[in-house]
C-alpha cells in the first residue's frame, strides 16, 4: 500500500512573496528535489508543484515523518530554518488533500480565479514526476483525475471566460494608473509564457510601443517579431528604461535583473518622469534596494490583490458551481480509492 495522500505546501494565501521566492524550486531542480524527497517507506510517491504563488510537495507514505521531511527539504532549499517556514505551512491529507488538488488544478484556489496557466503547471508537474519514476498507481490515478476535473470545471462553469491570468491583472493595474495606455510605452522583461501573455494583454489594451527584453536574445527577438514589438538585449536595458512608462517584469532566475544601481541610473536619465513597474516574477526581478528611488513606483505580485478582489466578486456564482463540482468529484474518487485499497 502507498499510504495516505498528503500535501505539504505554502501559498499566496498565507506566505508573502519574499518567502515564496526563497522556497520556489526552478524547473531544472525539480527532479533532484524529488529524488531527495522519496525515501520508502516514509515517502513512496512524490510530486512537486512550484509556481509563482505556491510550492507544494505531494506524497504518499507515512504522513507524520513524510511531512517533517518535506518541510525540512523546502526550508533547506530556501536557506531557512524549518521553524521559520512552519507558520506558513499547510498539511492536508486524503479527503482534504484530494479536494485541494482538484481546486488548485481548476484555478479555484488561484490568486486570479479562472486562470488556465495553473492547469498547464499541474500537467507539467505530473509529467516531470512520472518521467522521474516518482509516481505510482495512486498518483497516476489522482493527477489524471485532477486534470479531468479541471477541464470539467472550465467547460461547465465557463469560469475562464475573459482570458484571465496574472499577466492580465497586472495590465489591468497599469490601466488604472494610466487612463490611456495607447499613449504609453511598455517594456516586458521576460519572453517565457508569462512574458508572452503580458505582451499580448498590453497590445490588446492598446499599447502600440512594446519592447521585449530577455536573457536569451533569440527568444526575445522571436517573441517581438510575432507581436510586432521591438527587442532589446539586456546589455542595452538601461537605455531602454529611459524611454518607457510601464515595465512588467516576469523573467525567470535566481538574481534580480533590475538592480538598485541600474534603476537609479535609469531614473536619473528620465528628467523626473515617473516609471511604473509591476514585478510579477517569483523570485522577484526587482532588487529590494530599488525601494525609495524618487519617481519610481514598484508593485509586486502580492499588490495585485485589490484587482483580484474585484475579479472574485464578479465570478462568485461560477466559483460556487465549480466548488460543488469539485466536492462531488473528490468524494467519488475517494470512494473508488477506498475500494481499490480494500
Amino acid at each position: 500500500m502507498s499510504g495516505p495522500i498528503q500535501v505539504i505546501g505554502v501559498s499566496h494565501h498565507k506566505a508573502p512573496v519574499d518567502l515564496r521566492e526563497k522556497v520556489s524550486v526552478p524547473a531544472g531542480e525539480t527532479t533532484g528535489f524529488l529524488s531527495r524527497l522519496i525515501t520508502p517507506p516514509m515517502v513512496r510517491e512524490a510530486l512537486l508543484i512550484s509556481t509563482c504563488n505556491r510550492v507544494e510537495a505531494w506524497m504518499t507514505g507515512e504522513p507524520d515523518a513524510a511531512g517533517r521531511r518535506a518541510v525540512d527539504l523546502i526550508a533547506a532549499h530556501g536557506g531557512l530554518a524549518p521553524s521559520a517556514l512552519q507558520p506558513f505551512i499547510y498539511d492536508l491529507r486524503d479527503e482534504q488533500a484530494v479536494t485541494h488538488l482538484f481546486r488548485v488544478a481548476s484555478s479555484l484556489d488561484s490568486m486570479v480565479l479562472g486562470e488556465t496557466q495553473i492547469l498547464s503547471q499541474v500537467k507539467e508537474a505530473y509529467r516531470v514526476a512520472k518521467e522521474a519514476g516518482a509516481t505510482g498507481r495512486t498518483f497516476n490515478l489522482l493527477f489524471q483525475k485532477a486534470i479531468h476535473v479541471a477541464k470539467r470545471v472550465h467547460t461547465e462553469t465557463r469560469i475562464s471566460d475573459g482570458k484571465l491570468s496574472v499577466s492580465s491583472v497586472a495590465v489591468d493595474l497599469a490601466a488604472k494608473v494610466f487612463r490611456d495606455l495607447g499613449e504609453k510605452a511598455a517594456l516586458v522583461l521576460g519572453a517565457g509564457e508569462m512574458g508572452e501573455l503580458t505582451a499580448l494583454c498590453l497590445r490588446e489594451r492598446g499599447v502600440s510601443r512594446i519592447t521585449i527584453a530577455n536573457r536569451s536574445r533569440e527568444r526575445g527577438a522571436a517573441l517581438a517579431a510575432r507581436l510586432g514589438a521591438v527587442s532589446v538585449d539586456l546589455d542595452r536595458l538601461e537605455g531602454a528604461l529611459a524611454e518607457i512608462d510601464i515595465l512588467v517584469a516576469c523573467a525567470a532566475g535566481d538574481a534580480p535583473l533590475l538592480t538598485g544601481d541600474l534603476l537609479n541610473r535609469s531614473m536619473g536619465a528620465r528628467g523626473g518622469r515617473p516609471m511604473f513597474i509591476i514585478d510579477i516574477g517569483v523570485p522577484r526581478n526587482v532588487d529590494a534596494a530599488a525601494d525609495g528611488i524618487p519617481d519610481l513606483y514598484i508593485y509586486n505580485i502580492d499588490d495585485l490583490q485589490a484587482v483580484v478582489a474585484r475579479n472574485l466578486a464578479s465570478r462568485m456564482e461560477k466559483v460556487e458551481a465549480g466548488s460543488r463540482l469539485v466536492a462531488d468529484e473528490a468524494r467519488d474518487w475517494l470512494r473508488r480509492l477506498s475500494e481499490f485499497r480494500a
